[in-house]
């Protein structure tokens, strides 16, 4: 007779328990906790709007073009181009081997397989580079665990055994690589030098401050050459009778040592030429291998000043890490850090401002030696907008307003250049008009001695061939503000009266052609009612703004230091860590306090409105803002449906079926769609184009280009379902160490203004959205993430900082930007009203969405208090960073500030590809509920099966009870 067995029963209970909870616990993490957050990972990257392989065969040729008219031409004593048969070259550097491809952080490379090597960018156009040598540094790249790029730190090697002795390196040149056998090979050197930079630090002032830094360059700053790399050059100089230096920094660095004494092909101990070629992306190397041949005419120019000695640019003085001391305990997540703070003492006097504004340079080096009234040519080595060509050009410019010298208000200005080329080349050139306003002494308002006000590049010219082409620029434009209200009570734009000077330059130091004008009055640009009062003419806003321009942030303008003036000779000091004052505490300590902003006379909007005849995201394209059926449109939405666009927004958006939104993907980077993290299992991986930095393609100093990058990416945005693009970067390159250089354009914010507005313009016309980023005064990493306390006086925000955003704003019609992490004054940037709503919606008319940077939760980022401020979105990846909007949910005035940040949001999206997007249930979410169904059926059939059984044991045991 059988007896009863439990072990099996037990057995069978348990997996099957084991089974079920495991299938329960992965459904609620994945199909709930986590849903929204896996969804951004596992994407669908396919779509009909355009072919992935055509997307990417354009942005790589547009990547080149960019490279091909950004690079630029430093020095050249004849031996550029190289057009004799004889192309062997000896290409010298660790850095030929392991260049700075761009930046890291969100402007990195992700996508890598395109990328072509700098070795076979030469072998491509003939060149014949030494390969022991070459294959040599690939050893050595090899043995440094597999490269240099992302370093601070000295990887060059010495070019002497004392040297080498000195630093404790093994000597590289030795047999083979033996100069003299070098020489033998070739009498041309071709010297790469590198400098790397990207999100999260600045570049270092000190090398003591970077981990390996040998003591013979401790003393030195990032920017200057270290002692291997000088004597590689001075190796190269006093050995090769051509040496050709290539400059991979998209940071500008000390470059005096490129000047020749003795400027001559034939000699020996000179650097011949030298090109700039910045971060070159993908293929960047292929533009340079043509322009050292010859089948390029480099047509590039310099975005920034480059002086001799760094420490000239006053920034520099309020540049680093400045400590409230007593401020530690004032956020409970800093992780003990305090708050930091930062002057932007300089004012207007920012690059070239400076420079061409003062008339003696009086600093102190960081090794502590003074420099006193050093000439302009002492202390500038390469002016704004500077770079050479092939071929030379003549200018004939024509003032279409003719011989008539007063102008007034209303008054454009445009000039006609007839561009001939006179040399023996095809090329292009560019130039820029510039204008200088007259100064003041009884306002005092700043004045830079030049301001650029337009630009432009001429086409591919023919050796005597011309072409006419115009710049020009409103009266408006030239407008200062007086942010000391010596003409109103509230601060203004002004035109002052006196004499104009407009003219046009191919780079900021050297005029071509200039014009004088009179304005008579002085315009102000406030209080239209008031008229003309004792030659003051009262005029209202300016004509591009929505609302007269006032001082919104004399609360951020700092009160114990004195900004750069011409009076005090620009001076600015280094600030001390100092304690923050009774009220700057209590504020950090209420930072993520709402306050009282409840309305008691508000009503609370409709939500989950079903309505007869439903109103779908595709229905509301191209919407006017303020068309009335928006509100029917919105209340179709539910609270819990704002979830995921303004409490998790991080790298797109869950799907909403009320309105039928499909899920919508962002990604980074300015310098090509990446997701920063990189691949996880292969799903986040974009192949998509790396493209030179966006300093490199400001250095086109070609509107169209511009266009044209904005169109390429966003056609790639199209191919892999990539409807928003964290970028462009639009800050200032205030110093040159600014980590983020890379992907700022220029020190200029004109120049910076055109390129992002026209880059903009043609990612919306295709169908994306791009948050322009870091709303505003983003100049430093450094501290970066603790409520960076920023000082600065209006002037220079509205003449330098805010102008590349509000001209992407005016003249790019820009939907979308990002806000900064540091605060203005006290206040969060995400949270300012004056910025985001006085300033950016009211002032400039900005309709769109405003996201914050990434979350980062150390007590000062609050998506509440931003929405209730101007702000839309929350950036976080909602796993394992996120924050709520329930507290505003329960309140008529928060609800209604909710259904404004939908407003702005669904109307960014709305005018994008995304309405065209079908919701889909993701592939992952299928297989999860599959394999969660088969688990549950497998699990349900082991309890049946073990009930069955306990019910025959018991039936058995009842037997053998009997028995």
């Amino acid at each position: 007779m059988k007896k009863a067995k439990k072990g099996g029963t037990i057995a069978l209970v348990a997996i099957s328990s084991i089974l079920l909870v495991g299938a329960v616990v992965t459904d609620v993490l994945t199909l709930s906790t986590f849903e929204k957050s896996i969804e951004k990972v596992f994407v669908n990257k396919s779509t009909d709007l355009f072919d992935k392989d055509e997307a990417f065969d354009n942005g790589i040729a547009v990547a080149e073009e960019l490279a091909s008219e950004g690079q630029v031409l430093l020095e050249n004593d004849g031996v550029l181009p190289m057009t004799s048969a004889n192309k062997k070259i000896n290409v010298l550097g660790v850095r030929s081997e392991d260049p700075v491809w761009g930046g890291s952080g969100s402007g990195g490379m992700i996508y890598t397989e395109p990328k072509v090597e700098l070795i076979d960018a030469l072998k491509e156009e003939g060149f014949e580079p030494n390969e022991t040598l070459a294959n040599a540094y690939k050893e050595l790249k090899t043995a440094s665990a597999g490269g240099f790029s992302a370093s601070f730190a000295n990887h060059e090697v010495a070019a002497t055994q004392e040297l080498a002795n000195t630093l404790g390196q093994n000597f590289f040149y030795t047999g083979d690589l033996a100069f003299d056998k070098l020489a033998e090979y070739s009498d041309t050197a071709l010297v790469i030098l590198s400098r790397a930079g990207g999100e999260g630090s600045d570049l270092p002032r000190s090398l003591t401050e970077v981990e390996g830094t040998n003591a013979v360059d401790q003393n030195k700053h990032y920017l200057e050459l270290n002692e291997a790399e000088k004597s590689l050059i001075e190796q190269a100089k006093t050995t090769f009778k051509k040496v050709i230096v290539v400059i991979n920094s998209s940071n500008a660095m000390e470059l005096g040592f490129l000047e020749s004494e003795n400027p001559s092909p034939e000699a020996t101990g000179d650097i011949d030429a030298a090109v700039w070629i910045g971060g070159p992306g993908h293929v960047g190397f292929k533009a340079l291998a043509k322009i050292l041949n010859g089948k390029v005419n480099p047509s590039g120019r310099l975005t920034d000043t480059y002086p001799y000695e760094v420490e000239a640019t006053p920034a520099l003085a309020n540049f680093g890490s400045f400590t409230y001391t007593n401020s530690g305990q004032c956020f409970p997540n800093y992780d003990n850090h305090p708050a930091y703070f930062i002057n932007y003492q300089e004012g207007i006097y920012v690059g070239y401002r400076y420079f061409e504004t003062a008339e003696s340079f009086t600093y102190t080096t960081f090794e502590g030696e003074i420099r006193n009234a050093q000439s302009y040519e002492d202390t500038v080595q390469y002016p704004f907008g500077y770079g050479l060509s092939y071929t030379t050009f003549d200018y004939e410019v024509t003032a279409e307003k003719g011989e008539d010298t007063s102008f007034g208000k209303d008054e454009i200005f445009t000039f006609n250049v007839k561009v001939t080329n006179t040399g023996d080349v095809a090329g292009k050139t560019s130039f820029g008009l510039y204008y200088s306003a007259p100064y003041s002494t009884d306002s005092k308002i700043q004045k830079s001695a030049i301001s650029l006000g337009d630009f432009v590049k001429t086409s591919l010219l023919q050796p005597g061939s011309s072409e006419t082409v115009s710049v020009s620029i409103e009266a408006e434009d030239m407008a200062s503000y007086d942010d000391l209200k010596y003409y109103t009570s509230t601060g203004s734009y002004v035109l002052e009266e006196g004499e104009y000077t407009l003219s046009i330059r191919d780079n900021v130091h050297h005029a071509l052609d200039s014009f004088d004008y009179i304005l008579n009055d002085t315009i102000v640009y406030q209080d239209s009612n008031a008229g003309t009062k004792d030659g003051v003419d009262y005029v209202g806003k300016r004509t591009s703004d929505n609302v007269v321009a006032i001082n919104r942030f004399d609360d951020a303008r700092g009160d114990d230091f004195e900004y750069a003036t011409r009076e005090n000779g620009y001076a600015t000091e280094t600030p001390s860590d100092k304690e923050a004052t009774a009220e700057q505490l209590e504020i950090f300590a209420n930072a993520m306090d709402l306050g009282d902003y409840e309305n008691p006379d508000d009503v609370a909007p409709e939500w989950g409105v079903k309505l007869d005849e439903p109103i779908t995201l595709f229905d509301v394209q191209g919407w006017d803002y303020d068309d009335p059926d928006w509100e029917a449109f919105l209340s179709q939405l539910s609270l819990d449906d704002l979830d995921g666009f303004l409490a998790t927004n991080g790298w797109g958006s869950p799907a909403v079926e009320s309105i039928e939104k499909a899920q919508t993907v962002d990604m980074d980077g300015p310098s090509g769609i990446n997701y920063v993290f990189d691949s996880f299992m292969g799903t986040c991986s974009y192949d998509t184009v790396s493209y030179p930095s966006p300093v490199v393609i400001a250095s086109t100093w070609n509107k169209d280009l511009a266009t044209k990058f904005g169109d390429a990416i966003s056609k790639e945005g199209q191919a892999w379902g990539v409807s928003g693009w964290y970028a462009p970067g639009a800050n200032i390159h205030r110093t040159p160490f600014d980590g983020r250089n890379f992907e700022y354009y220029s020190e200029d914010p004109v120049l910076s203004g055109i390129m992002c507005a026209n880059s903009v313009a043609a990612v919306q016309e295709n169908g994306m959205y791009a948050y322009i980023k870091h709303f505003v005064l983003n100049e430093t990493e450094t501290n970066r993430h603790y409520g960076l306390c920023t000082w600065f006086n209006e002037q220079s925000l509205r003449e330098i900082y805010a102008v590349p955003f509000e001209m992407a704003v005016k003249d790019g019609k820009s939907r979308a930007i990002m806000s900064s992490y540091n605060n203005l004054g006290t206040t969060w940037a995400g949270c300012s009203r004056a910025l985001l709503q006085e300033m950016l919606r009211d002032e400039w008319g900005f309709l769109g969405t405003v996201l914050t940077d990434n979350l980062e939760d150390h007590g000062f980022m609050n998506i509440e208090k931003a929405i209730l401020n101007g702000g839309t979105s929350l950036l976080c990846n909602g796993m394992f960073s996120s924050q709520s909007i329930d507290q505003l949910k329960e309140t008529a005035t928060g609800q209604l500030a909710l259904r404004e940040a939908a407003h702005q949001y669904l109307y960014t999206i709305a005018n994008s590809f995304v309405p065209g997007m079908k919701i889909q249930t993701a592939p992952w979410k299928v297989i999860v509920i599959s394999i969660s169904t088969v688990v549950y059926v497998l699990a349900a059939a082991g309890y049946v099966w073990a009930i069955i059984r306990i019910l025959g044991n018991k039936k058995l045991e009842k037997e053998e009870i009997a028995d």
